[in-house]
């Protein structure tokens, strides 16, 4: 029986692939252009969209930089990838279409936590500009950009709720990140399919337990 839940924000709760991503990529190309990189942004883009099925936009930065830059592009990556991570965000967020009803039944039943990963900064403003922070127990960056993983975050949960773990349901939509963590710790995993999900599932030593592609198959889906 679950008794807890662990939602991703990204492409998960926020079309963060849709909406933000493009722009904000747009932006730090423009960015690195100055600082040295020698490619066009649109070749910039057609790259990034094809490094992101795989890995982040950290390291679609660094990929950049080190085949198209400079000494200058190099030397300036982390305020390049500072730019993409705590850019200037709308002061409103849409949630994914269902995702408000989701949340609105599924609050007073389980003990709810948004674990996202990124810049702590510029997680929490997303978070506070969906109007979501009052739905979760406790809201959780993980700082990605060093590389820390969910998984700490999710041992961590389940030592809190003094619960097996089984009994936690990880949502999202990285099979590389959420997914592969929540199910090392032995948690019950929904592969959300949308957006930059990172990874093949045929590639993944276990496979998730179940599979949605919007909101609406949520709660059938997963016996909530």
């Amino acid at each position: 029986m679950i008794k807890a839940i662990a939602f991703d924000l990204d492409d998960t709760l926020l079309d963060t692939s849709g909406l933000l991503a493009p722009k904000f990529a747009l932006a730090t190309f423009q960015f690195m252009i100055k600082k040295g990189l020698k490619v066009s942004v649109e070749e910039c883009e057609e790259i990034r969209k094809e490094l992101v099925k795989t890995v982040s936009h950290r390291e679609v930065f660094e990929s950049l930089a080190h085949r198209f830059g400079t000494a200058e592009t190099i030397e300036n990556l982390p305020e390049i990838i500072d730019h993409f991570y705590n850019p200037t965000l709308p002061q409103d967020l849409p949630l994914m279409p269902g995702a408000r009803e989701n949340l609105d039944y599924l609050k007073d039943k389980y003990a709810l936590y948004l674990v996202t990963a990124g810049a702590k900064t510029s997680q929490l403003a997303k978070a506070f500009a969906m109007g979501i922070v009052k739905d979760f127990k406790k809201v959780i960056v993980v700082n990605s950009l060093i590389k820390h993983r969910k998984l700490d975050t999710f041992l961590q949960i389940i030592k809190e709720e003094e619960i097996q773990p089984h009994e936690l349901l990880c949502i999202g939509n990285s099979l590389v990140s959420e997914i592969t963590d929540a199910l090392e710790v032995g948690a019950i995993t929904c592969h959300f399919d949308h957006g930059e999900s990172r990874g093949h599932v045929d590639k993944l030593i276990r496979l998730p337990h179940f599979y949605i592609k919007n909101h609406s198959e949520l709660i059938e889906t997963c016996k909530l």
